[in-house]
């Protein structure tokens, strides 16, 4: 078996922190594509929502409308 070794502060090129720290470049593009299509998925529902055009229906009895001497 393989001796194991501590990690010395010489062989530490960098340290991050936060979403994705320890992820390769290859995930960090995989999610930023994610990130990108899910928000532009949102944002074309939302306009096709805006777009969309709704029937008009008119509820009720129709009242006549009162006839004028100069309809006649």
């Amino acid at each position: 078996m393989e001796e194991k070794k501590e990690v010395r502060p010489e062989d530490v090129r960098a340290v991050r922190l936060g979403h994705g720290a320890n992820c390769s470049s290859v995930g960090s593009v995989i999610d930023t594509l994610f990130v990108s299509a899910a928000l532009g998925g949102a944002i074309f529902a939302a306009i096709c929502a805006a777009m969309q055009t709704e029937r008009v229906v008119v509820v009720g009895e129709e009242k006549e409308a009162p006839k004028k001497e100069d309809d006649e």
